[in-house]
């Protein structure tokens, strides 16, 4: 059992809440109580997570993505805890981004402001068998010629592909990027950068945060150990995108 205070310095020590976008900080949907035995991770708040947390009766539940008014009807009665992290953990050293890049085995990567940008040698048929393998998605829509030889990537978690990241596409085309992974592929984006030569896969908003939240739970695992914290994974996922003006700034609905 930990106090929860210990626990808060220990996630702001994982996910500093300083790297995250400065509308999107951590936030407790509700509170849990000053002692925490027993804690829940998972991407998604559905409907699945959230009644299976409660039946086992966690303290705290850790959910990556934040939620619209359906899930709290949810809790009910319970005392559950929940905290959100979101940005704070896509951008965090040992987060949802680089945890990918690490699985897809880049080398020479650069970690900043949330995106990750690595070298490789292979060609896209290549990397979307990889990215299949290790995401456990069979289908992965993606643009560009199979063949073609895939040397600078860059990761961006989220809704990468939508159009208010136009400038900053600019930015990663001029570094010599070559195929962008990222999630909310669409057709402006299709557009303008199949038009430069950019490769693109969409790892799927959810799908693509699943690894990093794993990462999340084996640490907090490790960490938690000498309190006796109970800490387990709920892999239940929304398969949807996430295209709301009411959470992106600058998307209209």
């Amino acid at each position: 059992m930990i106090e929860l205070n210990k626990l808060l310095s220990i996630m702001e020590e994982l996910a500093p809440a300083r790297l995250a976008d400065k509308y999107d900080t951590p936030y407790f949907l509700r509170k849990p109580r000053e002692q925490v035995e027993k804690i829940g991770v998972c991407v998604d708040p559905t409907e699945y997570n959230l009644r299976s947390a409660i039946k086992d009766g966690v303290d705290l539940l850790i959910s990556h993505h934040p939620w619209h008014f359906q899930s709290a009807d949810y809790l009910g009665e319970s005392k559950m805890g929940v905290l959100v992290l979101h940005s704070s953990w896509n951008k965090a050293p040992e987060g949802n981004t680089i945890t990918l890049a690490r699985l897809f085995n880049f080398e020479e990567l650069v970690h900043e402001d949330g995106i990750v940008m690595g070298q490789t040698d292979t060609i896209l048929k290549d990397l979307l068998f990889c990215c299949q393998r290790v995401l456990s998605a069979p289908i992965l829509p993606y643009v560009g010629d199979l063949n073609a030889q895939v040397s600078k990537v860059l990761i961006i978690s989220g809704p990468g592909f939508m159009p208010l990241y136009k400038e900053e596409w600019d930015k990663w085309i001029a570094s010599g990027c070559d195929t962008f992974l990222s999630a909310e592929l669409g057709r402006y984006a299709i557009s303008y950068l199949n038009r430069n030569n950019i490769k693109l896969i969409d790892l799927g908003h959810s799908t693509m945060a699943r690894p990093g939240m794993k990462h999340l739970t084996y640490l907090l695992q490790t960490r938690l150990e000498i309190y006796e914290c109970v800490v387990n994974y709920y892999p239940d996922i929304y398969g949807v995108n996430y295209l709301t003006a009411s959470f992106y700034p600058g998307i209209e609905s």
